[in-house]
């Protein structure tokens, strides 16, 4: 986010709290949003002041958008597994476990 987008967020943000918001308040506020764009900045804004009334701090705005981000990641881990294979089905991983539910064999 660049600095003018940083005082068109600032100036949102003053307009939702009564802020009062100046060049120290850009200057403060700019490292502490490094890497954030714009437009999701200002969707955590929008979804802090819908869903809370608590003094918005630059670590609310992080914070929401490091949700959104992971919350968008693929789901990558399998449901749990079940305490047996089916049959006798199981495929042993070389420490014993099996690779389909929580059997274990002695080594």
């Amino acid at each position: 986010m660049n600095t003018e987008e940083l005082t068109m967020l600032l100036a949102r943000i003053q307009v939702l709290d009564n802020r009062q918001v100046d060049q120290l308040t850009i200057e403060a506020w700019s490292p502490l949003l490094t890497g954030i764009p714009y437009e999701e900045a200002v969707e955590a804004v929008n979804g802090h002041f819908a869903e809370s009334t608590d003094y918005l701090q630059p670590a609310h705005i992080t914070a929401r958008v490091r949700a959104k981000r992971r919350a968008a990641l693929p789901q990558t881990m399998s449901e749990e597994a079940p305490p047996a294979c089916p049959d006798g089905a199981h495929r042993w991983l070389p420490d014993g476990t099996c690779l389909y539910c929580t059997e274990r064999r002695e080594r």
